[in-house]
């Protein structure tokens, strides 16, 4: 029985994307990023997003986070229908699942006031919520397109900036970025690392030039899909170093950069 369950999981696209946003969900319940963990905050930072405007002027986030039932129920209602998802594939499942997870990231970026870091666990979900093989096919075609526009735009913004040829701009990021960690005296190898760049600026200005060409990389997409394995392995790099350098948490999108492993398989409707 299990030996059947694991071959037909390693054929089985759509079973590998679920089970990386059940480990997603699963660590930021375990970092005290949940519903329930959250609790009463008192201020929320919106941005200019309408998609917030909307959930924010329905009152939802805030009143999730006032009652403890509610908030409970909600934790356990989007890791149970992601393991149901998980061990009987299901649309329906997976539209509840993208409905409750896009509420809960709404919820968790409002509350902390930084956006757009930790999408990839509710966008990667959309492609599975059709039930025809021909639209999950177009689906994931479009996020694919979709997630090399969002890192080759990244990488665009660096060099249209001001910090291309400025050697104090990544270091001061470096500075500020840590700020909480030098306040709090924690003298971690992390940083020691961090002292060690805010006092050589030719090398975080060389990191800088690096995570450009790195994003850069996702432009090649754009013209092959042969190329997709190693510009997946740069951007998942890319993130890890983020998360050594500056605790920049890479879990919300490393389900949707393994597409970019996935693809060959996709491409053969193998879902």
């Amino acid at each position: 029985m299990m030996i059947k369950f694991l071959s037909s999981f390693q054929n089985d696209v759509a079973k590998q994307i679920i089970l990386l946003v059940c480990v997603e969900f699963l660590i930021f319940q375990i970092s005290g990023v949940g519903y329930t963990s959250i609790g009463s905050a008192p201020y929320f930072n919106i941005g200019v997003d309408p998609l917030y405007w909307i959930f924010y002027g329905l009152y939802i986030p805030q009143t999730i986070i006032k009652y403890t039932i509610i908030a409970t129920t909600l934790d356990f209602a989007t890791g149970g229908f992601l393991l149901l998802s998980l061990f009987k594939f299901n649309e329906k499942f997976i539209r509840y699942s993208f409905f409750l997870l896009l509420m809960y990231y709404v919820t968790l970026t409002g509350y902390l006031g930084h956006r757009n870091y930790q999408t990839g666990f509710v966008w990667v979900l959309i492609p599975l919520m059709f039930k025809s093989e021909k639209n999950k096919m177009i689906a994931f075609e479009s996020l694919r397109y979709w997630i090399l526009f969002f890192y080759s735009s990244s990488a665009a913004f660096k060099i249209w900036g001001d910090g291309i040829f400025d050697v104090n701009h990544m270091s001061s990021i470096f500075a500020q970025q840590f700020s909480p960690y030098y306040i709090e005296q924690n003298l971690g190898i992390r940083t020691l690392i961090n002292s060690y760049l805010i006092n050589n600026k030719f090398v975080t200005q060389l990191l800088f030039w690096g995570a450009i060409i790195v994003e850069s990389s996702a432009i090649i997409g754009f013209f092959t899909q042969k190329k997709d394995k190693l510009i997946g392995a740069f951007l998942i790099f890319f993130h890890l170093f983020n998360w050594i350098l500056m605790d920049i948490s890479p879990l919300g999108q490393m389900s949707l950069l393994y597409i970019f492993f996935l693809f060959p398989f996709i491409k053969k409707s193998i879902i």
